[in-house]
C-alpha cells in the first residue's frame, strides 16, 4: 500500500504543530516533525544570512535521519515542515501539502508565547529569546519572505491560519479524503 505523505508549512508561528496533531488525531496517523531532525538552527546568523543572501539554496538544508523517519510509517503520515513539497530532504514523498497563512505580527505573537511558556523556568531562555528577535528584522524576516513566495505556490491548498482550529482540521480534512480518495 502506498503511503499517503501529508505536509503541513507555514510561517513559525501559523499553526502547523497544532493542525499536525489534530489530523493525526483524526486520520489515526503519526506525526513526523521536520524540527526534530534540521541543523540548520544551529548554524551562526552569520551562515544563515549567507545561505539567504545566496538565493537561499535547498540543496544546503539537511535533516538527518528525517527520511527514513517518514519512510518508518504505513498507510499515511502527517510531515510538518517549513518547506512543503521542496524540503530537499523529503519533498518527493509529499502526496498532499497544505499550507497554513497567517500574517506576520500574529504569528510572532503566537511563536513568542509558545517560547515563553517553554522557556519560563530557564535562567538563559531571556538572553537567547534577546538573540533571537535581535535577529528577526535582518534574516527572519527575509525567510519568511523567501518561505512565501517559494513554498506557498507550491501548496495543493492554502487555508487561513487565523481561523477556528476546528474550521481549519475540517477543511483540511475535505481536502485531503477528496484529493486521495477516502472516506
Amino acid at each position: 500500500m502506498k503511503l499517503n505523505v501529508i505536509s503541513v508549512s507555514g510561517p513559525p508561528g501559523s499553526g502547523k504543530s497544532t493542525l499536525a496533531m489534530g489530523l493525526a488525531d483524526a486520520l489515526g496517523c503519526g506525526v513526523v516533525g521536520y524540527d526534530d531532525f534540521e541543523v540548520m538552527t544551529s548554524w551562526a546568523p552569520d551562515a544563515i544570512t549567507a545561505w539567504l543572501d545566496d538565493g537561499a539554496p535547498m540543496s544546503a538544508v539537511s535533516a538527518p535521519g528525517l527520511r527514513d523517519a517518514i519512510l518508518r510509517h504505513e498507510n499515511c503520515v502527517i510531515f510538518e515542515t517549513p518547506f512543503g513539497k521542496s524540503c530537499p530532504v523529503a519533498g518527493d514523498l509529499v502526496t498532499v501539502s497544505i499550507w497554513l497563512e497567517c500574517p506576520d505580527d500574529i504569528a510572532l505573537a503566537r511563536k513568542l508565547s509558545a517560547l515563553a511558556a517553554a522557556g519560563s523556568g530557564d535562567r538563559g531562555f531571556a538572553d537567547w529569546l534577546g538573540g533571537w528577535l535581535s535577529v528577526y528584522r535582518s534574516m527572519t524576516r527575509r525567510a519568511l519572505k523567501m518561505q512565501r513566495s517559494r513554498i506557498m505556490p507550491s501548496a495543493d491548498i492554502c487555508l487561513n491560519g487565523c481561523d477556528a482550529k476546528k474550521n481549519i482540521e475540517k477543511d483540511a480534512i475535505a481536502h485531503i479524503r477528496n484529493r486521495l480518495a477516502i472516506n
